[in-house]
C-alpha cells in the first residue's frame, strides 16, 4: 500500500516522503501536494524511484 508522510518543522519547512511508491508513479501522487504547500527547494529520489513498472496481467511487478 502506498502512502505519505508528511512533517511540519518547526521553522516552517514541510517535509514529505512516499512509501510503497514503484518508478516515478511517486511524482504524480505527490506532485498535488506539493503544488498545494508551494515551492519544492530539494528533492531526493529513493532507489524504489529508478525501477521501471512492467504490467503483467493486471498486476505490477517491479524489475
Amino acid at each position: 500500500m502506498a502512502e505519505f508522510i508528511i512533517d511540519f518543522l518547526s521553522d516552517g519547512q514541510v517535509s514529505m516522503e512516499g512509501k510503497g511508491f514503484q518508478g516515478k508513479s511517486c511524482d504524480e501522487a505527490m506532485g498535488h501536494f506539493e503544488k498545494a504547500l508551494g515551492v519544492v527547494t530539494e528533492r531526493k529520489n529513493k532507489p524504489e524511484y529508478f525501477r521501471t513498472e512492467v504490467k503483467d496481467n493486471a498486476r505490477i511487478k517491479a524489475h
